[in-house]
């Protein structure tokens, strides 16, 4: 049986990035393939998914890995940047570099680009993935692929991709309604559920106005605030202190640490509306038709919601309350959204990189 490796920021209890791992892992066995991860935990990853992990912090490990591997891809997420940290485009470049070494096809795919504000960073990311062994770079987004051009990746190995998530798929309607029953308390069918998906973003404090933009919907909507952490514990500690500034705590709930992507995916289906910062919140949001409101603090949102003909509502640098409030109240008075003809194109899009590597994994 061949093998995918994959190489991204896996096992850091972020849903987003978790979803790539479970749905590359369903695509991957129904072709009768392999997937083998690099997580931070490889117990809980195997556990999880029913995959081979090994240790991304242990170099031997790595060098296992690799060497099980038919084919490494990077991605997905946006790995090669240097605005959340440096070290971090030395790692993931440095796994493609290793591969490369060992004589392995590389494939980049289901990723964002940039912003890479350190030229020599520009230079060593343009030398990398230009070299003969990278088959294949495929961009999530017009904006990442725009950016890769321009920095002088070569454009015949790229192609405009989506994210993979695209094609995940919820469990049945009778696991998701059990997952909003468990822990919306006395759910009553019909009563308005908005979803909140927040996170922090450069030490900017912005509890009182989330609380604030909470509260009032709870007083003219008589709603339930559903926060859903894509990050934990991170972000389920940025909801619990804006729940804490509420006046209206006890009509918050904080959806637990416990479930698959999927089973995330099923039960924001379930929102009225969903209110979210993390990009991956939007996307869940709209693979389920649930009215969505964005809120952008990096170029990734915008260059998703751009791709959806769709536009942010408001930053994280300006939340406005009002913008939110009145997106609010349009879409609950027109609640019926279809995303569907977006979200299927994006799902074949995914598929057709997906078909690309798995032509370099059987070729020669």
């Amino acid at each position: 049986m061949k093998s995918v490796l994959v190489s991204g920021y896996y096992g850091f209890n972020n849903t987003g990035d978790e979803a790539m791992i479970e749905t590359f892992s369903i695509e991957l066995a129904k072709k009768n393939y392999k997937l083998i991860v690099l997580s931070s935990n490889p117990e809980k990853t195997k556990e999880l998914y029913n995959v081979e992990a090994y240790d991304r912090y242990n170099i031997f490990e790595i060098m296992k890995a690799i060497g099980k591997a038919d084919i490494v891809v990077s991605g997905g997420g946006t790995l090669f940047q240097d605005i959340t940290s440096r070290k971090s485009i030395w790692y993931y470049l440095g796994v493609v570099r290793l591969a490369q070494l060992m004589g392995k096809k590389v494939c980049v795919a289901y990723q964002g680009m940039g912003p890479i504000n350190t030229n020599m960073y520009r230079k060593m990311t343009k030398k990398i993935l230009n070299k003969k062994s990278v088959k294949l770079i495929a961009m999530r987004d017009k904006h990442a692929y725009e950016y890769a051009k321009e920095m002088g990746i070569k454009e015949e190995k790229m192609m405009l991709s989506s994210d993979m998530i695209f094609m995940m798929k919820p469990p049945a309607p009778e696991r998701c309604m059990k997952i909003i029953k468990d822990n919306v308390h006395n759910y009553k069918e019909g009563e308005v559920l908005i979803g909140f998906s927040i996170r922090e973003w450069r030490d900017k404090d912005r509890t009182d106005l989330f609380a604030e933009v909470a509260d009032k919907l709870v007083e003219k909507y008589n709603a339930r605030i559903v926060f859903f952490p894509f990050h934990k514990p991170k972000d389920a500690e940025i909801s619990k202190i804006v729940m804490h500034k509420m006046k209206h705590e006890d009509a918050t709930v904080l959806m637990p640490n416990r479930y698959l992507p999927s089973e995330i995916l099923g039960a924001m289906g379930y929102m009225n509306i969903n209110i979210g910062v993390r990009l991956h919140a939007l996307v869940f949001s709209i693979l389920r038709n649930v009215p969505t409101i964005g809120i952008s603090y990096e170029p990734k949102v915008d260059g998703f919601l751009e791709m959806m003909n769709m536009s942010s509502v408001c930053t994280y640098e300006s939340i406005d309350v009002e913008k939110i409030l009145e997106q609010v109240e349009y879409y609950m008075q027109n609640s019926k959204v279809d995303y569907t003809e977006k979200t299927n194109e994006f799902a074949e899009m995914g598929q057709n990189a997906l078909n690309r590597i798995i032509e370099e994994l059987e070729k020669k």
